[in-house]
């Protein structure tokens, strides 16, 4: 969508400090190994060239991409990290320029039966002008995060995800494509500022 869109750009970059563990192999691409070495890869097929890094955002990384970087940047949160969400949205309302902001996340009980919910939260400074709503103050769990942000060797800080299924991710990502679309095509809702959707996991049992 990026490289296509007359309004995209195929200066994308991607930051993942994580390494794939045995359980991604249920939902993701690998079970082992750092993931920007695959990452890239698709990237590369996607003619946006190899621009995954092995690192975590930060602050001061944000700050400088904001610096350099001429528009409105877009910026997508795909972390299980509170403090992460919480420090993007300081930095780019703090910072100047015009920005879209997108995160979005899954949650859900322990119980088998329970829905697995859904958002996709956006915000941001297009011309000048505030769009959708911030969601920190939407949130609690992002306004004070229980986490703090992961460092290289440090997943011990990530929040413990929530229990997550195939269909799930694939909404987030494809309410997050939208958003993106959206933003592309000059379109965001200007009254609205999440997304919701709601799966239920099942169970059966081989007679």
């Amino acid at each position: 969508m990026l490289t296509y869109h007359p309004n995209g750009t195929n200066e994308a970059k991607v930051y993942d400090g994580d390494h794939f563990e045995p359980h991604n192999a249920e939902r993701q691409i690998g079970s082992s190994g750092p993931k920007v070495k695959l990452m890239n890869t698709l990237l590369k097929q996607q003619g946006l060239g190899g621009v995954c890094l092995e690192r975590f955002m930060s602050a001061t990384g944000l700050k400088r991409i904001r610096s350099t970087t001429e528009g409105t940047l877009l910026v997508v949160a795909a972390v299980d990290n509170d403090a992460t969400r919480k420090m993007c949205i300081e930095v780019l309302s703090d910072e100047p320029g015009d920005f879209l902001f997108v995160t979005p996340g899954n949650s859900g009980a322990d119980d088998k039966d329970a829905a697995i919910k859904g958002n996709v939260l956006w915000f941001g400074r297009i011309g000048n002008k505030e769009i959708g709503i911030r969601p920190d103050i939407l949130f609690p769990n992002i306004d004070t995060p229980s986490d703090g942000i992961p460092r290289a060797h440090g997943c011990a800080e990530e929040a413990v995800s929530s229990p997550q299924l195939i269909p799930a991710n694939a909404l987030a990502a494809a309410y997050t494509l939208t958003v993106i679309q959206n933003f592309l095509d000059d379109t965001m809702p200007l009254e609205a500022s999440h997304m919701f959707y709601n799966g239920r996991t099942l169970s059966t049992t081989a007679n």
